[in-house]
């Protein structure tokens, strides 16, 4: 009786996942880099930081932290910093006003390594909004990092100056 009930349960949540990556209402997918993964103290939720096609700087949420989807696909996108991925998203509606969404990463295919160089000047782009405008803060990061003051860097090496970030990485 209990793994009757624990398969279907299974099969509830996995058929919610599926509807969620199959509307057209709601869903998109687009390619891009994971650079970081955080979590927000209050939600639990985790804020994965990516660098897209058009080497700019945004940020996609996971499932709340405190569910099996939310922990999962915090730990797998932890997995894939400084991979090329294609991102699978839900526009949610948020609790508190139905107009508005938040962007929800409801699964996420690994690419491989990110190989392709990313200009200096984009990637430091990228800290200055990772860090909130902060951009003392952003060259600091940089510099603890290590990275060269105009040469191209990697993926991987924008990922270790993402993490010398203030705040939660």
């Amino acid at each position: 009786m209990a793994l009757a009930m624990e398969l279907f349960t299974l099969g509830d949540a996995l058929d919610n996942r599926l509807q969620r990556l199959t509307d057209p209402s709601r869903s998109s997918q687009f390619t891009a880099v994971v650079i970081g993964v955080s979590v927000e103290a209050v939600s639990t939720r985790g804020v994965i930081s990516l660098l897209n096609t058009s080497t700019e700087f945004e940020q996609i949420r996971t499932d709340r932290g405190d569910t099996d989807a939310g922990r999962v696909m915090i730990e797998h996108a932890r997995s894939l910093i400084g991979h090329r991925v294609r991102v699978y998203r839900y526009n949610e509606p948020m609790a508190k006003n139905q107009q508005h969404n938040s962007r929800v990463a409801v699964h996420l295919s690994d690419l491989g390594e990110a190989s392709e160089p990313i200009a200096s000047n984009s990637a430091k782009n990228f800290l200055v909004k990772a860090a909130e405008d902060a951009t003392a803060a952003s060259k600091e990061a940089w510099l603890e990092a290590g990275l060269p003051e105009s040469d191209p860097v990697t993926a991987r090496e924008l990922a270790a100056a993402f993490t010398k970030l203030p705040g939660p990485a």
